[in-house]
């Protein structure tokens, strides 16, 4: 029986870390098409990274292998935590689909991981990512 597949939404500054790393973006595609890695994201960051102006780094970050989810409702209870703790409306929303989901939120952002304790959010920063795609990567 296969192992469940690494699941983590991550929002556009990961999309960005991705990229930048020479054999990365290879490694994700290969590791997505097989199932061994799930790599969410909410539309509020398929957005943002379709409003990048410079057109060959857009396409970059667009090549990033991803599962889009539905947003959190405006009900959420994480999302109203969120807003309350100051953190903007857009991220808020990301980070709320990541409680909705029950999967860790892969972001850089300070605030957000400020607050995620309170709205019940698990919170991952890209140097806790990268070493487990590397591990499946490795994985037989």
């Amino acid at each position: 029986m296969r192992p469940p597949a690494l699941r983590a939404l991550i929002d556009s500054m990961i999309f960005d870390a991705i990229a930048d790393e020479p054999g990365m973006l290879d490694r994700v595609d290969r590791l997505t098409r097989a199932r061994r890695v799930e790599l969410l994201a909410t539309p509020v960051s398929i957005g943002q990274v379709a409003a990048i102006r410079d057109p060959a780094r857009r396409r970059l970050l667009q090549r990033v292998r991803v599962l889009v989810v539905a947003p959190a409702g405006a009900a959420s209870p994480a999302l109203r935590a969120l807003r309350d703790d100051g953190v903007a409306e857009d991220d808020a929303a990301i980070a709320a689909a990541a409680t909705g989901l029950g999967v860790p939120l892969v972001t850089e952002d300070r605030v957000l991981q400020g607050a995620a304790p309170e709205a019940g959010l698990e919170v991952w920063t890209w140097a806790d990512l990268r070493p487990r795609i590397l591990r499946e990567d490795a994985r037989p």
